[in-house]
């Protein structure tokens, strides 16, 4: 597949550009690493960018006026360019309704289709309206491929796919660059905690990613005098009110520690456990990232998340919305530090898999055998 001619051509709509705030969230790195990896020597790829203004949650309104274009930008290609595929990731809500009618009409137009959704809401979005999930229904029982992030994902979509339909659901969980697994060694902690615990907050600081379930557990902790610092990590439209949560609830324990870049290799593995509330998920690029460090990990039962912890194996799942099950597996480890070395060791075996490497190689056999 040399010649450019022989090339099979995809229409890939992702995102490829980074944001303009700088905040790069894990649906660009997941796009971004795929383009600049070998596949681009195999197939010929339209790139169609949808990539959001910010991390920050918008309105409808304001993404609208993008999302047109865009739209009328795939009609374009896939009216008048030589388009043998078209390779579609999603989020929920807006997003996946735009990128569903890409592929429909793809569908419509005789190519094959292949979509990534990429968004733990839209489980949310399905419970709350019958014409979402009967939109849903249609768009992944008219695509070739629907690729789930974990076994739950594919559990999820199975519901919406006859066995007779034909459509394959392959799975391809989340991935990470390769410097990631460079370390390779668990961390250590003393037998008896003769210091205070470090934990991490590492996402975007909303409602919906457990933020203010985080705060009322280290203020638990905080009223049993629980040897406990925290830091937070992130951004997102809740900051200016956690940090006067923070101020106005004299919360001493816990502090805003700004965003993470180019350093979190490094300030990452300071941190002794990681507390990941989130009220949905696909599959969190920031807990893979935290556990593939040897940072083990207190996280909700959302989405993914499921296959990715196992309760007391390799880190400890919570309900959503329970602070104090958050606390309560904060004490445990305080009392049994052995738990944590434990479970960094096992956080690291189960992530060793999920490679950018390994992640290429899965796309470069579902799209050669489309």
């Amino acid at each position: 597949m040399n010649d450019m001619a022989e090339k099979k051509r995809v229409l890939f709509v992702g995102s490829f550009k980074p944001p303009v705030d700088g905040r790069i969230g894990g649906q660009y790195f997941a796009c971004r690493s795929l383009i600049d990896s070998g596949l681009g020597d195999e197939f010929d790829f339209l790139l169609v960018d949808s990539t959001i203004d910010s991390i920050r949650v918008r309105s409808a309104l304001h993404r609208m006026h993008k999302i047109v274009p865009r739209v009328l930008r795939c009609i374009k290609d896939l009216l008048f360019s030589r388009v043998d595929a078209v390779l579609l990731f999603s989020s929920s809500g807006l997003s996946f309704v735009e990128k569903g009618s890409v592929g429909l009409l793809g569908k419509l137009l005789g190519k094959k289709v292949v979509i990534f959704p990429r968004s733990g809401p839209i489980v949310d979005n399905v419970a709350r309206s019958k014409l979402y999930r009967e939109y849903l229904s249609l768009v992944v029982r008219s695509c070739d491929v629907v690729i789930c992030q974990s076994e739950h994902w594919r559990s999820f979509f199975s519901s919406f796919v006859p066995e007779e339909s034909g459509v394959e659901l392959l799975v391809i969980e989340n991935w990470l660059p390769d410097s990631y697994f460079a370390r390779g060694a668990a961390k250590s902690y003393p037998q008896s905690m003769d210091r205070p615990l470090k934990v991490l907050y590492y996402n975007r600081i909303e409602r919906g990613k457990g933020i203010y379930d985080f705060l009322e557990a280290m203020l638990l902790l905080q009223s049993e005098n629980a040897p406990v610092e925290a830091r937070i990590y992130g951004d997102g439209s809740e900051l200016d009110n956690v940090k006067a949560f923070i101020r106005e609830r004299g919360l001493k324990n816990t502090e805003y520690a700004g965003w993470l870049s180019t350093d979190k290799m490094d300030v990452i593995p300071s941190f002794d456990l990681c507390v990941f509330a989130s009220h949905s998920e696909g599959f969190p690029n920031a807990l893979l990232e935290v556990m593939a460090l040897g940072v083990p990990a207190v996280a909700s039962r959302v989405g993914a998340v499921n296959d990715l912890i196992v309760s007391g194996v390799n880190g400890i799942l919570v309900d959503v919305g329970r602070p104090a099950q958050i606390a309560d597996a904060v004490r445990t480890v305080l009392r049994e530090p052995a738990l944590l070395e434990q479970f960094s060791r096992r956080s690291l075996e189960r992530t060793s898999q999920n490679s950018v490497n390994n992640a290429v190689s899965k796309f470069m056999s579902m799209l050669s055998e489309l």
